[in-house]
């Protein structure tokens, strides 16, 4: 990978919500619920805010993932902000995840961008213990759909801030969960997950 820093094309909310979920013992399915107890209502608007801060798409790109509306959104970032000034252990939890967030997406997209630019002669390892090789069709399945994600993210960054962001981000999301079904597919024929 080249030594460009990282853009905001790489992220998703999704991904975003799964880093701070981890962080705060939670699941995106609580994150993403209707529950207003505290414990699930932290997590999320840390995730709300940082997806704003980070990503940066409208309120209510934000808000439908996680089930709200914009002007939820728009109080989790008030509310996050105002916090983060008074609450110092807040302020550098948020950075701590920021910079999770961005370590994070930099291997992926690292690791992708080095199977999908691999000669097609050339043995590609993923992450051990799963080595791919490309003599057999699982393989193709796993390097075309890491190839497919890569292209939707690309669009992704064409369409922002057009009518089409939204259908892009859909494809993006799309992409990577066919990504993740495929590779685990992959890796439980093979006994190597």
């Amino acid at each position: 990978m080249s030594d460009q820093p990282l853009t905001t094309r790489h992220l998703s909310i999704r991904h975003i919500a799964v880093i701070v979920a981890e962080d705060y013992g939670s699941s995106l399915a609580e994150m993403r619920g209707a529950r207003r107890r505290n414990e699930d209502v932290k997590p999320r608007q840390v995730a709300m805010y940082l997806a704003h801060r980070l990503i940066g798409p409208g309120l209510s790109a934000i808000g439908r993932y996680f089930n709200r509306d914009h002007t939820t959104v728009l109080h989790a970032v008030r509310a996050v902000t105002e916090d983060a000034e008074r609450d110092h252990v807040l302020a550098c939890r948020l950075l701590d995840l920021e910079e999770r967030i961005n370590i994070a997406e930099t291997r992926a997209i690292a690791g992708l961008r080095e199977v999908a630019d691999a000669p097609v002669t050339a043995p590609v390892t993923v992450s051990a213990p799963l080595v791919l090789t490309r003599d057999d069709p699982g393989t193709l399945r796993v390097i075309d759909a890491v190839r497919s994600y890569l292209a939707s993210r690309s669009a992704l960054a064409l369409a922002r801030h057009t009518k089409l962001e939204a259908g892009a981000r859909r494809r993006a999301d799309d992409d990577f969960d066919a990504l993740a079904s495929i590779y685990r597919e992959y890796a439980d024929a093979r006994g190597q997950r």
